[in-house]
């Protein structure tokens, strides 16, 4: 959706509970944020709605650190919240024009103009131009329009749960503390490219990635692979990235089908040590330390 919002989409709103984010990696501050917004809406008998925006705002306002990557590309976020129970997803496009916007009108347009009756966003979500709108703001521009709640900051051994923290974890190689700020370990999509010679001889896959997916720092990690429902356990490190994809070399134990072309979901569970080529790779995956 882009701005300004055609009159037939204002029409078109019912109200609705609005939780508001940009949500990369639905962690676990974003889950219990969308469950208060799920709950208000049930006891209100009205819309869950979800509003998120795209791309992210760094992009737009601050390019010079090159494109940003995602935790969560925008198809994966949106089917974790129609999972969530989320009834309407609201995607705005983040572009100059939207960047521009005063908080008043950030909230005429896209809280009031949508008949959003409950508004639920973090503590320390900002708004409108230069983010100058923040929660007491809010709730000072909503008296007598519309409800807000403040979700308080989650954190975890006294540190913030945020998808700042979770690339930083990324960074670092600290695969195996980040369930406790997603959930879950993380996990990336990709499909597999048909084996070349010494990657069939050896068992491994090269798996392609979205170019927007934020990868663990280079190393071997233990991960868990889906492939058609089925769960395998292996190892798996990144080789390359060009403008469009990034590479991955995945070799999995106990895995007798041909991969070649298949889609695959990858949960890095933990690093082990650091970039290796496929040969030594092999070597050590085949000593029985790997296979887990």
């Amino acid at each position: 959706m882009q701005h300004p919002i055609s009159k037939a989409l204002r029409d078109e709103a019912e109200e609705c509970v609005l939780a508001l984010g940009f949500f990369d990696g639905v962690h676990m501050g974003h889950k219990q944020l969308i469950r208060a917004a799920k709950e208000i809406a049930r006891q209100k008998n009205i819309t869950f709605a979800v509003m998120t925006f795209y791309p992210h705002p760094r992009d737009i306002i601050d390019s010079s650190q090159g494109p940003m990557k995602y935790l969560t590309p925008l198809q994966v976020k949106e089917e974790r919240f129609k999972n969530m129970g989320v009834e309407k997803l609201i995607v705005v496009k983040f572009d100059p024009t939207f960047a521009r916007l005063s908080h008043e009108e950030f909230v005429e347009t896209y809280i009031v103009g949508f008949r959003c009756q409950h508004v639920v966003a973090g503590f320390d979500y900002h708004y409108g131009y230069k983010g100058q709108g923040n929660m007491l703001l809010l709730k000072e521009q909503g008296q007598k329009r519309f409800d807000v709640t403040t979700i308080p900051k989650i954190e975890h051994s006294h540190n913030k749960i945020s998808s700042t923290a979770i690339r930083q974890l990324l960074a670092m190689g600290s695969a195996h503390d980040i369930p406790a700020y997603l959930g879950d370990y993380y996990e990336i999509r990709g499909r597999v490219k048909k084996s070349a010679s010494f990657y069939q001889i050896y068992r491994f896959a090269e798996i392609l990635v979205d170019k927007d997916y934020m990868l663990p720092v280079h190393g071997v990690y233990h991960v868990e692979v889906e492939i058609d429902n089925r769960v395998y356990k292996g190892v798996c490190q990144q080789i390359s990235q060009h403008n469009d994809v990034q590479s991955l070399l995945l070799q999995l134990s106990n895995c007798s089908v041909d991969l070649s072309q298949k889609h695959v979901k990858v949960k890095w569970i933990q690093y082990i040590f650091g970039k290796q080529h496929a040969y030594d790779m092999n070597r050590y995956f085949l000593s029985g330390d790997l296979a887990m």
